[in-house]
């Protein structure tokens, strides 16, 4: 065994052997894991395009399912209708965007029919999308829903709690938290409108961005830095090992 490698065999370089492999094994995971949530993207993808060209159905009968034993994963982007009247009050979703417009989503209660009373007593309805420049004005009668009843649209979605904000402005639908803002029961889960509201005000939003994301090229760079820590370590080690141990 040479001078030059029994140096590299030191505590110290041992160490560092160490040290590089593990981070290897890190690096590489990082893109296995990059891909694996790839694949769950283009899952949810599909399933967010399969719900799409399903058939409304009546918003207690697609509640009926939680009874049943489902949850509400399973009614996700399931479109749904439902009819009755806008309740006073609304929060707005802030830090919203559309097409790199700033803004803001309005969000309502609609008080449900008697007849479809088995889904809660009112749901929480995303109405959509207004320009931060229009709500900052604050005249809220430019996109006020409409007084007499109306029969909605629109897809499904899941609550987040621990809602934050100041006022009127949150961060997020947190079914608890408007129950007790409105004094209200609320359907286990809240309605992303399907069309405009008067005026064209709010703009409807889109359910979600369907594009696969970055998770590809992620992958891809921690792959690449995997792949140069192999080879590069290694050539590292072996000019080390050459070098003349009067010079180390």
């Amino acid at each position: 065994m040479s001078p030059g490698t029994r140096r590299l065999l030191r505590p110290a370089w041992l160490l560092s052997h160490v040290l590089v492999v593990g981070l290897l094994v890190v690096t590489a995971n990082l893109g296995f894991w990059q891909l694996h949530r790839l694949d769950a993207r283009r899952t949810y993808n599909a399933v967010v395009a399969a719900r799409a060209d399903e058939p409304v159905v009546a918003l207690a009968e697609a509640f009926g399912a939680l009874k049943r034993g489902g949850t509400p994963e399973d009614l996700r982007h399931v479109r749904v209708v439902v009819s009755g009247t806008w309740a006073a009050g609304q929060v707005y979703l802030a830090n919203r965007s559309m097409d790199g417009v700033p803004g803001v989503h309005v969000v309502s209660l609609l008080r449900i029919d008697g007849v479809q009373s088995g889904a809660g007593v009112g749901v929480v309805v995303d109405r959509g999308f207004v320009h931060r420049g229009l709500f900052l004005e604050g005249d809220s009668a430019a996109w006020a829903p409409a007084t007499a009843g109306v029969e909605l649209v629109g897809s499904l979605d899941v609550s987040r709690t621990g809602e934050r904000g100041s006022g009127v402005e949150v961060d997020r639908i947190d079914l608890e938290a408007l129950s007790e803002r409105w004094g209200a029961s609320l359907a286990p889960m809240w309605i992303r409108a399907a069309g405009d509201g008067p005026a064209g005000m709010p703009v409807a939003a889109p359910v979600v961005d369907l594009g696969a994301g970055s998770h590809f090229s992620y992958a891809v760079q921690w792959f690449v830095f995997t792949l140069i820590g192999l080879g590069g370590y290694p050539l590292v080690l072996v000019r080390l090992a050459r070098r003349d141990p009067a010079l180390a």
